[in-house]
């Protein structure tokens, strides 16, 4: 027979809040939010920073399936179509990260709320949040709040914060509660997927013509070694392209790291490098196996540091963490790099284009600036139905789209400053394991 848990044995709830950024959630803790938690843990996303990926990748430690594609709506690559993304099978289609969450239950009307009224809905969300943490009979409850990332989207930072502190009081009111019904504590890991920019966002025109003046036909399905499919996702600052010939994937990336809005492209000829190009240069990044397990990467370039690492490689060669030929470990780039421009770049672009976290994986990537989107003509004019152009974006490798956050209320558990996206809740792997996540509750 299972002995009940000591009193003092705290259940928890994993909160997901949706392109939540690292910096507003510092600046909602410098307001007084969150007392009693643990300082926040900068989070750094995979790339591309959006949702489907973001989660495939938080959720890795507890065997979540890859994504499909970049967002619902993607290119199979095995169909040779776009697939997905249909209002009317919204219901039905249902990412496996999103089977690991007991709240919401998923429909369309509740993420047309998430966009029409962000904070209300937010506000609703740690509703049911409470009720359901009060109530469950599991150990371990776990929700997202999709409305987050339509707040920063329509409002950006200040209005991110104001909320924040709001639901901080929340929060709290709840583990109190929490601890004189249930007669334990309750242990909240609060986290989002990516972060979100806060500059004001113009739509970047003229994608496909670029491609089509350098040759390429755009079209929906593959057919010709000069074809392309570039689809359109919602206004994100990132974007991919499928070829049928692999060998063309450098000059549809060239192609496309011409147009204005572009920070860079990047495409993989072997299985053990990855191309990057700009309008700043070219360069590469390498990877090979180091002692003890570990991985080491190498950044190189034609001398005009399309990645932006000069700082990082000085810091790096002049504490001996490099070696002469430019190698260092994955956790000395991380650290180094995790506050730059383009956070862990030579990691990220590795998983991204190498890796299995998107099954219809795209043959180019590549990384708009923090204050362009590429996306549907519809969503443009939504934006602009509810006050204006965005005031902020993600989707793209940049350090406004690519910090999220981490933050325990549990004064047992000290985290990192900053973690990887795969590394942030490996910690909880054990716990997940044995009790389960995800359910009816």
């Amino acid at each position: 027979m299972t002995s009940a848990p000591a009193a003092t044995e705290p259940r928890t709830l994993f909160l997901a809040l949706d392109a939540v950024p690292y910096r507003v959630v510092v600046e909602a803790v410098r307001r007084g939010a969150f007392a009693g938690w643990g300082p926040p843990t900068a989070v750094v996303a995979p790339f591309p920073t959006v949702t489907h990926v973001a989660f495939a990748s938080l959720f890795e430690p507890f065997g979540v399936a890859p994504s499909l594609g970049y967002e619902l709506r993607h290119f199979d690559t095995t169909a040779n179509t776009t697939v997905g993304g249909r209002a009317l099978e919204y219901g039905a289609e249902v990412p496996p990260w999103f089977e690991f969450f007991d709240l919401p239950h998923r429909s369309l009307t509740a993420e047309v709320a998430n966009y029409a009224t962000p904070r209300r809905a937010a506000r609703n969300a740690v509703d049911q949040v409470e009720h359901e943490a009060l109530l469950a009979y599991r150990d371990i409850v776990s929700a997202y709040v999709g409305a987050t990332d339509g707040l920063m989207h329509l409002a950006g930072d200040a209005h991110m914060v104001e909320l924040l502190v709001e639901l901080a009081g929340m929060l709290a009111d709840l583990r109190d509660r929490h601890q004189r019904t249930r007669g334990r504590p309750l242990r909240i890991v609060g986290f989002s997927d990516h972060g979100c920019g806060n500059e004001k966002v113009h739509h970047a025109e003229g994608i496909d013509r670029v491609l089509r003046r350098a040759g390429f036909h755009v079209v929906r399905s593959l057919a010709g070694p000069d074809d392309v499919v570039a689809p359109k996702f919602g206004l994100v600052n990132f974007g991919a392209l499928f070829v049928q010939d692999e060998d063309r994937a450098g000059a549809a990336a060239a192609a496309i790291a011409q147009h204005d809005a572009v920070e860079l492209a990047a495409y993989a000829p072997t299985a053990d490098v990855v191309e990057v190009v700009s309008r700043r240069g070219r360069g590469r990044v390498r990877w090979a196996d180091g002692s003890g397990g570990s991985t080491r990467s190498r950044y190189e370039h034609d001398g005009c540091d399309p990645l932006r690492l000069a700082g990082a490689v000085d810091r790096l060669g002049a504490d001996g963490r490099m070696d002469a030929d430019g190698w260092a470990t994955d956790a000395d780039w991380l650290v180094e790099t995790a506050f730059e421009h383009f956070p862990d770049p030579l990691h990220r672009l590795r998983r991204a284009m190498t890796g299995d976290r998107v099954r219809n994986r795209a043959s180019v990537l590549y990384s708009l600036g923090p204050s362009w989107a590429g996306g549907w003509h519809s969503a443009v004019v939504g934006s602009w139905m509810r006050g204006g152009r965005l005031s902020g974006t993600h989707g793209g490798l940049d350090g406004a789209s690519s910090l999220g956050f981490l933050l325990v209320a549990d004064p047992a558990f000290t985290m990192p400053p900053v973690v990887r996206s795969e590394d942030a809740l490996a910690r909880f792997a054990a716990m997940v394991d044995r009790e389960g996540l995800g359910g009816d509750g």
